[in-house]
């Protein structure tokens, strides 16, 4: 933690968790050539309940721009872990679809993000575990 004499406010605290969880969890997803922002897209696809699923939906559930999501869908399609294809109602947008690659992985995501999660929560007790849990999705709601 930094040497400041001031009590740190909540949204740099936050923000110091999220770099230091990114950078880590980037250096765990290194081996399968993803990033963690790639690895939240994926995610998205694999637990969605939506039948079929365009860019839009993707930057709504996680709260993104339109380049950012261009950005990351375009490394994902060039890396094989997803097809864009064209929709049949909207041939402005494209459906994104996971290819067999991805699924490929999505046992060592799994693994690696239990790791971090348990990296996150050393030292809490079961109660406090779903104190946190509670809080953080609270605090979410609070600014989405």
């Amino acid at each position: 933690m930094s040497n400041l004499k001031k009590e740190i406010s909540t949204g740099i605290l936050i923000k110091q968790i999220n770099n230091i969880y990114e950078k880590d969890f980037n250096q765990l997803l290194k081996s399968i050539g993803i990033t963690a922002s790639q690895c939240a897209v994926l995610d998205f696809l694999f637990y969605t309940e939506l039948e079929k699923v365009n860019q839009k939906d993707i930057e709504k559930a996680l709260s993104l721009q339109n380049p950012t999501v261009t950005g990351l869908l375009k490394r994902l399609d060039e890396k094989g872990y997803i097809l864009a294809m064209p929709s049949n109602t909207d041939k402005r947008c494209n459906n994104i679809f996971l290819t067999e690659k991805a699924y490929d992985v999505r046992r060592v995501i799994e693994k690696r993000r239990t790791l971090m999660d348990k990296s996150l929560m050393l030292g809490m007790t079961t109660k406090e575990k779903e104190t946190f849990l509670k809080i953080l999705k609270k605090v979410l709601y609070n600014i989405s």
